[in-house]
C-alpha cells in the first residue's frame, strides 16, 4: 500500500486512526476486488431504479466527502459544539443497529444523486482524494473536542467524532453487502 496515505498519522489520536485505518483497509479490498470485473458490468443495475455497482460507491463516496467536510466546517468554526450524551449514544447504537439490519434506506437528498455510468479506476482516485481530505480532517481534531459533537446526521442527529466515524464504517459494510449480493447475480461463476 502507498505509504503516501499514511503521511499524517503520528498525528492523529490513536483512537481515531485505528477506526480510519479500518476504513481504509475496507476500502481497499472492496476496490481491488472490484477491479477485477469490466466497467459494463459495474453499470449495470439490477432493475429499473436500482443503483449499480458503481452508483454505490460513487453514493458512498459522496457521504465521506459531505461528512468529512461537515466535521472540517466544525472544527474550523468551534461554535455551538455541544457534548455527546447518552441520548447521542444510544442513537448511534441505533443507527449501527439500523445499518446492520440489511434492510434498504433511502439516501438523504444531498448523496443522494450518483451519476447514471462511471468508471472504476476515476471512482478509486475519487475516494483516495476523499480519504486524505479525510485523514487531514482528523488530524486537526484536537483532544479536547473528542467528545464534542462534530457531525450532524441526517436522521439520528449530532455524533461525536468517534461516533461518527464507526457511523461510516457502518455505512460501508452496510453498502458492501448490498455490493457483494449485487456482484453474485451478476457474475455467473
Amino acid at each position: 500500500m502507498n505509504s503516501a496515505a499514511y503521511r499524517h498519522l503520528e498525528l492523529m489520536n490513536p483512537k481515531l486512526e485505528i477506526k480510519y485505518l479500518n476504513l481504509e483497509k475496507s476500502r481497499n479490498l472492496l476496490l481491488d476486488e472490484l477491479e477485477g470485473l469490466d466497467d459494463e458490468l459495474l453499470n449495470t443495475p439490477p432493475a429499473a431504479g436500482k443503483w449499480s455497482i458503481n452508483q454505490i460507491v460513487y453514493h458512498m463516496i459522496q457521504v465521506e466527502k459531505v461528512t468529512a467536510g461537515y466535521v472540517n466546517n466544525k472544527l474550523q468554526k468551534q461554535e455551538n459544539l455541544g457534548n455527546s450524551s447518552f441520548a447521542n449514544g444510544f442513537k448511534a447504537i441505533l443507527l449501527k443497529l439500523a445499518l446492520r439490519s440489511g434492510r434498504k434506506y433511502k439516501a438523504p437528498a444531498m448523496v443522494a444523486e450518483v451519476p447514471e455510468t462511471a468508471a472504476l479506476h476515476k471512482l478509486r482516485q475519487q475516494w483516495d482524494d476523499t480519504r486524505f481530505n479525510l485523514e487531514d480532517v482528523l488530524n486537526e481534531v484536537p483532544a479536547n473536542l473528542m467528545d464534542k459533537c462534530l457531525f450532524k446526521h441526517p436522521y439520528v442527529g449530532p455524533l461525536s467524532i468517534n461516533q461518527t466515524l464507526s457511523f461510516l464504517q457502518d455505512h460501508f459494510t452496510h453498502h458492501e453487502r448490498q455490493i457483494q449480493q449485487l456482484k453474485r447475480s451478476l457474475v455467473k461463476v
